[in-house]
């Protein structure tokens, strides 16, 4: 028997805006009907009252290396696992772990571990949806805290064999890569990659605006942690920031922690870009949740020192912030909540080309929701229909209508 719940009395953040009073039926994990009055009581097993917070669609991490002690490139079952149950305690109800430059054998173990995760969902734990792969075919010159040595450029098609594995697809069904297009072979492998359904990203690069105009041609559509890792914007040079900027049909996603992009930058950004346009990432290490110190990742250590991380060679390296923080920020830094959430769920959702079933709230989508206040505050969350998350079971108010 599928659970029929109601989610009522307060606002509905839908794709074109807030339903002031609305209410939402879902049946088992399925959104069956989003109303402007409330549905009968007797139309369902439960009824979970919203207490005037909104209901927004569930947030989408496209960019995560770790949380909380936990890094993905080595994470066990256990680790992973509790993972996903602290993301989803933070409104996060799916994301994609994301994988540094390593060897092949590397590579594969954390495929190894994470796929079976994809086909089976961890319980009351936020949805692993594929992998991202951040490198390993990058600009060395724009490498930010990721391990040179494990940089690759493409001749032929086995020095990405690993990436084009036909049975790559069967376990990971969202893939996505975040390369430098101006490396030996990287239009080339654009077009190899596009074959087989990946969603090809421009990142850690300082490609010119003429190579991205021919990566564009090939499919790519996205740059990753805009504008961190590229060549810096020039009069004389667009490159790769100038292109992101100038063309209305590439989005960008960008990590919001006042440290790696500068409030005045993100404010510029949002008068030249539409909201449609931009999507939150966390990019947060292991580190993150864990407070200053110094910490082993990806065979160097890395210091936090108040919210900002540096590596061995002074780079950045990630963050130490989740996605509910992002959002936290651009909401005291007064940018609509309407606009915030959108960049937090619907525009990652369309990035990965997940949207027919999950990012926003309409009839026939996944039941993927986050209830907050207007200033960013969780109160719960709901995966696939059912409340996982509660920060104040006191305040939480679940009804049971039948049986």
């Amino acid at each position: 028997m599928r659970v029929r719940r109601i989610f009522q009395n307060g606002p509905i953040v839908l794709p074109d805006g807030v339903l002031s009073e609305g209410a939402v039926l879902v049946e088992g994990r399925e959104i069956k009907d989003v109303r402007s009055t409330p549905f009968s009581a007797s139309e369902a097993d439960e009824v979970i009252d919203l207490n005037g917070r909104f209901l927004a669609p569930g947030f989408i991490d496209l960019h995560l290396h770790g949380s909380m002690g936990i890094d993905l490139m080595v994470a066990s079952e256990s680790e992973l696992a509790a993972l996903s149950r602290h993301l989803a305690h933070r409104g996060i109800t799916s994301y994609l772990p994301t994988l540094v430059p390593t060897d092949d054998q590397g590579l594969l173990r954390a495929i190894d571990r994470v796929s079976p995760f994809i086909r089976e969902p961890i319980d009351d734990g936020a949805r692993i949806l594929g992998l991202h792969f951040e490198g390993p075919f990058v600009n060395p010159d724009r490498s930010g805290a990721l391990p040179v040595r494990y940089f690759r450029t493409f001749t032929s098609d086995a020095d990405a064999a690993l990436f084009l594995e036909p049975s790559l697809a069967e376990r990971v069904p969202v893939r996505m890569m975040t390369l430098a297009p101006e490396i030996e072979g990287g239009l080339m492998l654009i077009e190899a990659l596009v074959a087989r359904q990946y969603i090809v990203a421009i990142g850690h690069s300082q490609a010119s605006f003429e190579i991205c105009e021919r990566a564009a041609t090939l499919g790519v559509r996205h740059v990753t942690h805009f504008p961190n890792a590229l060549a810096p914007l020039h009069h004389r040079h667009v490159g790769v920031f100038g292109w992101t900027l100038l063309r209305s049909d590439i989005t960008l996603d960008l990590i919001a922690d006042g440290v790696h992009v500068e409030w005045r930058m993100i404010e510029l950004i949002r008068r030249v870009k539409a909201s449609t346009q931009m999507a939150l990432i966390s990019d947060a290490i292991m580190a993150a949740g864990l407070g200053d110190g110094e910490y082993e990742v990806w065979g160097e250590t890395i210091r936090v020192y108040g919210g900002r991380t540096q590596n061995e060679r002074g780079q950045l390296a990630g963050s130490v912030i989740h996605l509910d923080e992002a959002v936290g920020h651009l909401l005291q830094r007064g940018i609509p909540l309407t606009e915030t959430l959108l960049m937090a769920s619907q525009v990652p959702a369309r990035i990965l080309r997940i949207e027919r079933w999950t990012g926003s709230i309409e009839r026939g989508k996944r039941a993927d929701f986050v209830c907050l206040d207007e200033g960013g505050r969780i109160f719960f969350t709901c995966i696939d229909g059912r409340v996982v998350h509660v920060s104040d079971p006191a305040a939480h108010q679940v009804v049971p209508q039948r049986g």
